[in-house]
């Protein structure tokens, strides 16, 4: 069963219904691409080794004072100036959580699986090239079948 679709999956798949049209295949949504690991991709294109992963919450925002509400600043140990403080929003822009998608796209690669990572600014600042860097990777055609480098993570 898939988890219901994030506001920034939604006007993905708007995004490529609108440009993409008939030209080229629908994504799936929560392909698990993984033999033994529950890695899932937001889309996917199976035939063709293609994923697409819309990443949210990779915005930051200033880390403010609970005191007087201010914006916090340090010392830069390099330069010496002082420099805001910023805090990522998003679990996959935290230590953990990048350093997971890590492991998960470097296995997804080496399944085979070209893995392209779009953000919100990517969806409302270039919709089109986004859809055009996709469409690239489709028209190269199907990639090898994942059974075939299953013993990888053995």
């Amino acid at each position: 069963m898939s988890k219901k679709p994030s506001a920034l999956e939604v006007g993905f798949m708007q995004v490529w219904r609108m440009i993409a049209g008939d030209q080229y295949p629908f994504p799936k949504r929560e392909i698990r691409f993984h033999p033994k690991r529950m890695w899932r991709f937001d889309f996917a294109w199976e035939a063709h080794r293609v994923a697409v992963e819309m990443e949210g919450g990779v915005m930051s925002f200033p880390v403010k004072c609970n005191t007087c509400g201010r914006d916090v600043y340090r010392k830069n140990k390099r330069t010496g100036k002082a420099e805001r403080v910023y805090a990522a929003m998003g679990a996959h822009t935290r230590s953990a959580g990048f350093q997971n998608d890590c492991e998960k796209y470097n296995a997804a690669a080496s399944l085979g699986w070209r893995v392209l990572r779009y953000s919100i600014g990517d969806l409302e600042k270039r919709p089109v090239q986004m859809i055009k860097e996709i469409a690239a990777l489709l028209a190269k055609g199907p990639r090898v079948d994942m059974e075939t480098q299953s013993e990888l993570f053995e």
